[in-house]
């Protein structure tokens, strides 16, 4: 157990550690220490664990495990270190799990209301999130075209998991985030302003920018469609169509991101 304690659980301890400097060390989030706050803030940590443990279990079974070997995982990590990288990947998701829950209790310490506080951590990931609608787009130019193109022209099939999960599961969470902002903020009164909340509600009463976005999703989600099906028809028809969205893509996003909508 050496390598688990040493590698892995030491370097997970430390990084709520390092968060709770962070708000020693700032006079916003100091001012609004409390038992209260801390007692609210750890108390988050229990539905993100629980998040990374499913993303884990996930991981366990490409690995030919099953979910229940998580009551395993230090004698997994155990085996597996330095070998298969299994143990990078359960270190990279638990990490990973525990910044994201920095960043949304540090949202809360800067409020000092522990209702307010929550809603704004919410409004900061759901505007992340909606904003993945171009990251996801930005990915598939970078890496789903061109592997794509590459995989058509040497007579494969592109890469049906890539698709998938880029395209159709993700884009397809971040497009119904963005649903559900424009929704509420179109169903709100609450103000747009420089509150995250605000800037949250700004962001889903902004007509130019959600359509853009939605139709970028519909593009990422065609690209998708077109790289599964397409190459049964006709390779090199595909590849023009996969090049064609990826244009049309390219456009909608210099159109945003230049404010000429």
């Amino acid at each position: 157990m050496r390598a688990f304690i040493k590698d892995y659980l030491i370097p997970w301890l430390l990084v709520p550690g390092f968060w709770f400097g962070l708000w020693l060390l700032s006079s916003q989030t100091r001012k609004n220490l409390n038992p209260v706050t801390l007692f609210v803030t750890f108390l988050l940590l229990v539905p993100f664990l629980l998040v990374a443990l499913h993303f884990v279990g996930k991981a366990l079974e490409r690995y030919g495990y099953s979910r229940e070997d998580i009551k395993r995982l230090p004698e997994i990590i155990e085996k597996t270190h330095g070998g298969l990288y299994l143990s990078r990947e359960i270190f990279d998701i638990i990490g990973k799990t525990l910044v994201f829950w920095g960043l949304f209790a540090s949202a809360l310490m800067m409020t000092g209301d522990s209702v307010r506080g929550v809603l704004n951590g919410v409004a900061i990931f759901a505007r992340i999130f909606v904003l993945f609608v171009l990251l996801v787009s930005m990915v598939i130019w970078v890496m789903g075209l061109p592997f794509a193109l590459y995989e058509l022209f040497k007579g494969k099939e592109p890469n049906r998991g890539f698709l998938i999960e880029l395209t159709i599961r993700q884009n397809l969470f971040y497009t119904a985030v963005l649903v559900a902002v424009r929704l509420i903020a179109l169903r709100s009164g609450y103000p747009s302003g420089s509150d995250p909340i605000g800037e949250l509600m700004a962001l889903g009463r902004n007509i130019c920018l959600v359509s853009s976005l939605f139709e970028l999703s519909a593009l990422n989600f065609l690209f998708g469609l077109a790289g599964l099906y397409g190459s049964r028809k006709s390779r090199k028809l595909t590849a023009l169509a996969l090049t064609l969205i990826v244009l049309a893509q390219i456009w909608i996003a210099w159109k945003m991101l230049a404010g000429k909508f």
